[in-house]
């Protein structure tokens, strides 16, 4: 048992008390089934997602509640101008797309988006927010298209 797994299911568990979301909402994000999760959940003694009876999550099961909670508890803290270059940087590095692809996808002009790039304090709010929706739907649609 990891340090790292001891941190995810107390980060979980706490998420769950601090009622920023439910079991349900986490077996929707998640599919995993609600009687694995509520195992997890319920042993005292689990500080993995790995158990060995048969309730045990699989390795790509506990990846995934692992990935969620990070997220979810820690990636919140992330500025939101560094997150919206971070999704930027994304698109053009790990996807492919260039500052001219995502301008013409988002709508926002190039020199905007350089702009946003490089000292995201410039530009305008509703700029930014614009960016920042259409951006993250990108992101969520490349997502979707990758191999699972």
């Amino acid at each position: 048992m990891t340090t790292h797994g001891q941190e995810i299911v107390g980060e979980l568990r706490r998420l769950l008390e601090d009622e920023q979301i439910t079991e349900g909402a986490l077996h929707a994000m998640t599919r995993i089934e609600p009687g694995k999760l509520a195992a997890l959940l319920s042993d005292p003694s689990s500080t993995s997602g790995l158990r060995v009876d048969e309730q045990a999550l699989s390795a790509d099961e506990n990846a995934r509640v692992s990935i969620l909670v990070s997220q979810l508890a820690y990636g919140l803290e992330i500025d939101d101008d560094e997150r919206l270059q971070g999704i930027l940087v994304a698109l053009i590095s790990d996807c492919g797309l260039s500052l001219q692809n995502v301008s013409r996808l988002t709508g926002v002009g190039i020199q905007e988006l350089s702009l946003t790039m490089d000292n995201p304090v410039a530009v305008p709010l509703e700029t930014k927010y614009t960016l920042a929706l259409r951006a993250s739907y990108l992101i969520n649609a490349v997502s979707q298209a990758r191999a699972r």
